[in-house]
């Protein structure tokens, strides 16, 4: 699979051999990641996210039942 760079700040489609991202000026890493983990970074982000929101759904039926005088 070919390699490519993005901008680890805005996103963007890098070449190579630039030391600074022309669309944010931030300086560029240097390395470059491949299609999968392009791809597969957003989904664990993802996963990360679903786990946290079922977390802050059981804490707001925990505050539910506090707030009830339930607990």
């Amino acid at each position: 699979m070919d390699r490519v760079s993005f901008c680890r700040h805005c996103g963007e489609l890098l070449e190579e051999h630039w030391v600074h991202c022309p669309w944010c000026g931030k300086e560029t890493l240097h390395g470059s990641l491949s299609w999968e983990t392009v791809v597969d970074e957003p989904r664990e982000r993802m996963g990360r996210l679903d786990d946290i929101s079922g977390r802050l759904d059981a804490l707001e039926i925990e505050l539910d039942a506090f707030l009830a005088g339930k607990i």
